[in-house]
C-alpha cells in the first residue's frame, strides 16, 4: 500500500514554509513531487524526490518543468537527454506527457544544468508533442450577437441559436447557447432566454419575460409582461398524449398572465391560466387555474397563501387588509378565493 498519508504530511509542511529557491530554466532540480496513483508519477524515498527539468520561468512562485526518469524510455512522448552534474555528464529520459507547473515551494535542490543545445532541442520536441502554444477563438468572439432579419441589432441572439422562418423579436432582447426559436413566433423587448431553450412555433411572449436555462415553451403557450419561468419548470399541451396519436388539434391553451412566477422544476399541465403576480413554488404541479396574487406548492399545487406584487407573503388582518413590507402596497380580499390590489 502506498503511503499516501505521508505525503499529505510532507505537503502540510511545504506548503507552511515560507523560503523558496530560485529556479532558473535549463536547471535540473529535485522536486517533492509526491505520490499519485501513476508509478512514473511518485517521487521516492521520504522526501518524495524527482528530477525535473525547469522549461520556462513564471514567476518567484511558480515554473513549468518536465520530469526525468532514469529508466530508459521509447516512444513519441519520451526523450533521452543530458545534463551536467560537476562536470559529470549524466544520461536521463524527459517524460513529456507529464510536463506541467510546479510550485518552487517543492524544490529541495538543484542537481544541474542541461547543456543550451539539447535544452533547446526539448523544448521544440515539447512544442511537436503536446502542442504549448495553441491558437483558440476569443470569447468575444464566440459570443458575437448573430443578426437575423426582423430581429434588431440592440437584441443579442448567440451564433449557436437556430433562428427560424418568420420570427420576430423587440428590442434588447437576448437569447443565450444552444436554443431554438421556431418559426410564426413572435418575442417582445427586454426579454432574456437562458440556455438549451426552446420557443415555439406558434407562440407569443410579452415584453420584459425572464426564461431561465431548459425551458420548453410549446405551442398552444402565451406569456404576458414581466413573467418568470425558473430553470428547467416544464409546461405540457396535451392532456393525453400517445407517440402514435397526432393530436396536434388537440392542443390546449395555456396563459400567464403579467407578472407572474413560476419557480424552478415546476410543471403547469395546459389547459390552466396562471394568475397576475401569482407565485409558483418550485417542484409544483399546477392542475388547475391559479387566482391572482396567489401563492401555490406541492403535488398537485395548492393555494398555501398570498403574495404581493413584490412577491412578497401578505398577511391579512380581521379587516381582510394586508400590506407589502417592501413597497407599501396595499391588497384587499375579497373572498376567499380572491385578492386585488388597491
Amino acid at each position: 500500500m502506498k503511503p499516501f498519508d505521508a505525503w499529505n504530511e510532507k505537503k502540510k509542511s511545504i506548503d507552511a514554509q515560507e523560503q523558496r529557491i530560485g529556479v532558473k530554466e535549463r536547471d535540473v532540480l529535485f522536486i517533492r513531487m509526491g505520490l499519485n496513483v501513476g508509478y512514473e508519477q511518485n517521487g521516492k524515498g521520504d522526501e518524495f524526490l524527482r528530477p525535473v527539468v525547469v522549461i520556462k520561468v513564471f514567476n518567484r512562485s511558480l515554473f513549468f518543468g518536465v520530469p526525468l526518469t532514469s529508466q530508459e524510455k521509447s516512444g513519441d512522448f519520451f526523450m533521452d537527454i543530458t545534463f551536467m552534474h560537476r562536470e559529470e555528464e549524466i544520461s536521463n529520459t524527459a517524460i513529456l506527457v507529464q510536463a506541467r507547473a510546479f510550485d518552487t515551494k517543492r524544490v529541495k535542490y538543484k542537481k544541474g544544468v542541461v547543456p543550451t543545445a539539447v535544452f533547446e532541442a526539448l523544448k521544440e520536441r515539447i512544442a511537436q508533442k503536446l502542442t504549448l502554444c495553441c491558437e483558440r477563438e476569443s470569447r468575444r468572439k464566440l459570443q458575437k450577437p448573430v443578426y437575423h432579419k426582423h430581429i434588431p441589432k440592440s437584441s443579442f441572439i448567440h451564433e449557436s441559436v437556430y433562428v427560424d422562418d418568420n420570427v420576430s423579436m423587440g428590442e434588447r432582447s437576448k437569447v443565450w447557447h444552444f436554443s431554438h426559436i421556431l418559426s410564426n413566433t413572435t418575442i417582445g423587448n427586454d426579454c432574456s432566454f437562458g440556455q438549451n431553450c426552446v420557443i415555439g412555433p406558434k407562440v407569443t411572449v410579452g415584453n420584459g419575460v425572464k426564461v431561465q436555462n431548459n425551458v420548453s415553451i410549446y405551442e398552444g403557450v402565451e406569456i404576458e409582461d414581466d413573467v418568470f419561468l425558473g430553470p428547467s419548470m416544464v409546461f405540457t399541451n396535451v392532456i393525453n398524449p400517445r407517440a402514435f396519436i397526432q393530436r396536434k388539434e388537440e392542443f390546449k391553451k395555456t396563459l400567464l398572465k403579467q407578472g407572474c412566477s413560476v419557480g424552478a422544476n415546476a410543471t403547469i399541465v395546459c389547459g390552466v391560466t396562471i394568475g397576475r403576480y401569482a407565485l409558483v413554488g418550485a417542484g409544483a404541479v399546477v392542475t388547475k387555474d391559479v387566482p391572482d396574487f396567489a401563492l401555490v406548492a406541492g403535488v398537485p399545487a395548492k393555494r398555501i397563501g398570498w403574495v404581493s406584487k413584490a412577491g412578497n407573503r401578505l398577511m391579512f388582518d380581521a379587516e381582510g387588509t394586508a400590506v407589502c413590507p417592501q413597497d407599501g402596497t396595499r391588497y384587499r380580499r375579497l373572498n376567499a378565493d380572491t385578492v386585488v390590489q388597491e
